[in-house]
């Protein structure tokens, strides 16, 4: 049987995307534990290491955020909190998590119950795999250029009603 033919399972491809739509959850309920256990020049300063020159995907934050061209350094109080603070609402989240089998137990999980994790407990769900919108972006995809040029995905409503998308 040709390769192209073959059961994704079997190739370790859907192992692949699971554990990619999975980091992504994982990153989601990051940012918030600590945008809401850190003051906004703690949350900076981690962002923004002193003497350290900005990644290109934080200056095309900058640049999105319309304070583009300015050091880390340069910034004024209000725009390094702009810069900082994603401000993800937990009830907005549409990114579940996934598994490679359907689980009725899973259907419905309370996340954040350890006591390090400092009362930030939040509902999601599971969903299988094959229904992940990562799962769906490869499988639309035709051949690679398709793949990059696919559409963004929202993962959630930030408080002020953009999306927090995929780079």
């Amino acid at each position: 049987m040709p390769m192209d033919e073959f059961n994704m399972h079997l190739t370790g491809d859907i192992h692949a995307i699971a554990t990619a739509h999975n980091l992504v959850a994982a990153a989601l309920d990051t940012r918030i534990f600590h945008e809401a256990t850190q003051s906004d020049e703690a949350l900076f300063k981690r962002l923004c290491p002193p003497e350290k020159p900005l990644p290109p995907i934080m200056l095309r934050r900058l640049q999105k955020l319309g304070i583009a061209g300015k050091t880390p350094e340069e910034l004024s109080p209000e725009e390094r909190v702009r810069f900082a603070r994603l401000n993800i609402d937990p009830t907005t989240i549409m990114w579940n998590r996934v598994l490679d089998m359907n689980d009725r137990f899973l259907r419905k999980v309370t996340v954040g119950q350890s006591a390090t994790e400092k009362g930030m407990v939040r509902e999601t769900k599971w969903d299988i795999t094959v229904a992940s919108e990562i799962m769906a972006v490869l499988a639309l995809a035709t051949d690679l250029s398709d793949l990059k040029s696919s559409p963004e995905i929202i993962v959630n409503y930030r408080f002020i009603n953009y999306g927090l998308r995929r780079n």
